[in-house]
């Protein structure tokens, strides 16, 4: 993964962390449940994004810069 995609990845994970860890201090009847299936979720969708995202790096990405070209 290139810096611009972990910086994205950093930005959207840190809060979500933050809002798991919010939501689960304000549950009062301590249903886990649903955190457990949201983390779950979580989790599949980032490992979608990395596989996704390495993927379209080595594919669209050029090999080598092209050729200068001469005016003589």
């Amino acid at each position: 993964m290139q810096t611009t995609s972990f910086i994205f990845f950093g930005l959207l994970a840190i809060p979500l962390i933050a809002f798991l860890i919010w939501v689960i201090k304000q549950d009062k009847r301590k249903n886990y449940i649903g955190l457990v299936l949201l983390l779950i979720g979580a989790v599949i969708a980032a490992y979608t994004i990395v596989r996704l995202d390495s993927s379209f790096v080595k594919e669209k990405m050029p090999a080598a810069a092209p050729k200068a070209s001469s005016f003589r």
